[in-house]
């Protein structure tokens, strides 16, 4: 790593805490107008910084680190505004203004997987305005969800070079290994003080879950593992002599995703290293002297942390065998036959984004929630909540969507560059683990899935179009 990628890694690391403090800040604490307008002006001014002093990476990195941060919400015009949303429209503002100062200009060839995508948006719309239960609901949902959707398509602008792209890359894995190491601080806070920021208490039962600032712990475990795995392939495959970094990074995401207690990351997480160490000796790329100080690593801060993790770990791996007792399952369950009945009424077009919630109540099955917002229904499988919303016509298209994109990224290896070669390993890992993940946790309509997919465009993009892309 060179002196000036140093220093540019350290000021976007700078500025990543900045904004998640405040964030956090904004979010949580009562400090009054002026304390609202000082937190106002100082997150203006990072994200600023970011977006115009490291242009157009520092402007994926803001999408990224807004896309990091679901669980922050507020309300605009009746709209529970996340931070995802905030910074795909500053985004677009900033696109704007280097277009109109001559230092940018669109030219986005457009592929099939985008027309495939266009149309899954446009699914949404017909699906929520024709066979809703409320049309004016679900039509605002699909409005946001095309908001959650539009990153995919501003990191295709954004990022359109070689150099740009492993950066973008490296910046994800940046935000990754941030949001990990901040949910393990939550957890051992939690665990040492009793404090509950980051903190879901009685999330499994009465063990806590650890969501960060992620959405919820499931995302939390299944975003963190994604982190830890692209590192490990960069680990592997990369011949820099940052590699060392990786490994670090492959360290704070695989302890994060521990500490998320997540049982499908525990499934995901072997399967795609193991796919990982095949593929690497498969390249002639696998060398056990450079797993041996991260393994050792690893084993160190597990042991240290044991009293933390393993205990609550423990538990709820051996809740698996007893399933009818872990209450999290049983609702899933529940929730996942309800749905399939709705999808038997309403087949083809399905009933509308997220309409889910409007046609099913925990309440309505006898159950208590401890909390209100648990009580609204909620679709842990990413395919039939896709099915459930836009029917069998929207799965199809989704589906088409990511297989076509899946197959040009596969292609793309043919023509790339190394630097493209690496990302595509990285993100395709990453990839894998969220295939596994998504099929007991639903984040299809969370940007942070559609940035990772957006970059996935972007190295097709950048292998066609090489370093003399325009910037």
């Amino acid at each position: 790593m060179t002196l000036a990628s140093a220093s540019r890694a350290a000021r976007v690391a700078v500025l990543t805490c900045e904004m998640v403090v405040l964030a956090r800040l904004f979010a949580t604490e009562d400090l009054g107008q002026i304390g609202v307008l000082i937190l106002i002006v100082g997150l203006t001014v990072g994200t600023v910084a970011l977006i115009f002093g490291d242009w157009p990476v520092g402007c994926f990195i803001v999408l990224s680190i807004g896309a990091a941060m679901p669980r922050f919400q507020g309300t605009l015009f009746d709209l529970h505004v996340r931070p995802e949303h905030v910074t795909t429209v500053l985004a677009i503002l900033a696109i704007g203004v280097q277009l109109y100062r001559g230092q940018f200009e669109l030219n986005l060839k457009l592929r099939n997987f985008d027309y495939w995508l266009i149309a899954y948006i446009a699914m949404n719309f017909f699906s929520s305005g024709l066979t809703s239960p409320d049309a004016r609901k679900t039509m605002v949902w699909a409005t946001l969800n095309a908001l959650v959707v539009t990153p995919f398509f501003l990191v295709r602008l954004l990022v359109r070079t070689d150099q740009h792209l492993w950066r973008a890359v490296n910046g994800l894995i940046l935000v990754g290994v941030a949001e990990s190491i901040y949910g393990c601080l939550a957890s051992i806070s939690n665990h040492l003080l009793d404090t509950s920021w980051g903190i879901e208490l009685g999330q499994y039962g009465t063990i806590p879950g650890t969501y960060g600032t992620q959405y919820e712990a499931n995302l939390f475990g299944s975003y963190t593992a994604c982190t830890a795995v692209m590192c490990l392939a960069l680990f592997l495959l990369s011949k820099q002599s940052s590699r060392t970094w990786y490994g670090l990074g492959f360290m704070f995401g695989l302890i994060g995703a521990f500490f998320s207690l997540t049982r499908s990351v525990l499934v995901a997480l072997p399967i795609a290293i193991f796919a990982l160490l095949f593929f690497s000796a498969r390249k002639g790329q696998l060398r056990l002297r450079w797993l041996l100080p991260v393994a050792i690593g690893v084993g160190v801060v597990l042991a240290i942390l044991s009293p933390f993790v393993l205990e609550s770990l423990s538990a709820r791996i051996s809740n698996t065998a007893d399933l009818a007792s872990d209450s999290s399952t049983v609702g899933r369950v529940i929730q996942m036959g309800a749905a399939v009945e709705d999808v038997k009424e309403h087949p083809i077009f399905g009933t509308g984004t997220s309409s889910f919630q409007l046609l099913f109540k925990m309440a309505d099955v006898g159950i208590q929630m401890k909390y209100e917002d648990d009580d609204i229904g909620w679709i842990s499988n990413s395919p039939l909540r896709v099915l459930h919303d836009t029917g069998i016509v929207g799965l199809t298209i989704f589906m088409a969507f990511l297989g076509t994109l899946v197959m040009a990224a596969y292609k793309a290896l043919r023509v790339a560059t190394r630097m493209t070669k690496l990302s595509i390993a990285a993100l395709a890992a990453g990839l894998l683990v969220y295939a596994i993940c998504f099929q007991v946790t639903e984040a299809t309509l969370l940007t942070f899935t559609w940035l990772h997919l957006g970059l996935l465009g972007a190295c097709v993009q950048c292998s066609r179009q090489g370093e003399h892309a325009p910037a």
